[in-house]
């Protein structure tokens, strides 16, 4: 029974990286999409820049969780 709630927790850690993956590639998709013309537009890209980090720092989470299994 242990063995089930682990793998279930490790595919549940797996699948929420590649979820976060997704949602990486589709802001560096923006990023490339923008050109620098204004301090909105900088705005913007540095949101899309914070969204990527913390998407990378779920992942890093993730990693750890399941190394400790």
């Amino acid at each position: 029974m242990l063995n089930t709630i682990e793998n279930i927790n490790k595919k549940m850690h797996v699948t929420g990286s590649l979820i976060n993956l997704k949602t990486i590639q589709e802001n560096f998709e923006k990023i490339n999409s923008r050109d620098i013309h204004s301090e909105e537009e900088r705005k913007e890209i540095m949101d899309f820049l914070n969204t990527i980090e913390s998407e990378i720092g779920s992942i890093e989470e993730k990693i750890a969780f399941i190394r400790q299994m």
